[in-house]
C-alpha cells in the first residue's frame, strides 16, 4: 500500500493538544491523509490492510478492525510515494477504538507508536510529513 502527496499540511511542527481535563501538551505534527491511503499491519502470521488516517514521526492512527490489543507490538509496512521507498516499522498498539468513531478525524481503528525508529526511517518519515501536498488538478 502506498502513501502519496494528496493530503497533509504545509510544514512539520509541534501541535498543541488539549486533553480531556483541559490541560495542554505538545505532540509531533501529524500529517492527515485522505481516505484510502493504506499500509499493511503484520499481526503474527497475518497481513491486514489498514488505512492511515494520520502520520507523524512518532506514530500513526490506523483505520482497521485487525484483532489487536493495547500493549502489543507488530510491524507496519508503508510505501512512501512518489519516491517509492518501502519502510517497515515496529509499532506498539497504544489505543484501540473498536466500537465507535472517536471523531471525524479518527474513525474506528488503532493508535500506534513507532518503536526503535532508526535514523533512516525517521528521515524518510520526516521528509514525507513536511512535504507540501501536490496541487489538485482542476
Amino acid at each position: 500500500m502506498a502513501l502519496d502527496d494528496d493530503g497533509g499540511g504545509p510544514a512539520m511542527r509541534d501541535e498543541i493538544v488539549i486533553d480531556d481535563s483541559g490541560g495542554e501538551r505538545r505532540r509531533a505534527f501529524r500529517r492527515r491523509l485522505p481516505f484510502g491511503r493504506g499500509a499493511i499491519l503484520i499481526v503474527g502470521d497475518r497481513s491486514h490492510i489498514v488505512g492511515v488516517a494520520d502520520l507523524s514521526i512518532t506514530g500513526a492512527y490506523l483505520t482497521s478492525r485487525a484483532p489487536v490489543a493495547a500493549g502489543e507490538t507488530h510491524e507496519l509496512r508503508l510505501l512512501i510515494l512518489p519516491s517509492r521507498v518501502a519502510v517497515a516499522l515496529k509499532v506498539e498498539i497504544i489505543r484501540v477504538a473498536a466500537a465507535e468513531h472517536e471523531s471525524s478525524d479518527h474513525p474506528r481503528g488503532v493508535a500506534v507508536r513507532f518503536v526503535d525508529l532508526d535514523e533512516e526511517a525517521r528521515r524518510i518519515l520526516a521528509a514525507f510529513i513536511a512535504r507540501e501536498p501536490r496541487p489538485k488538478a482542476s
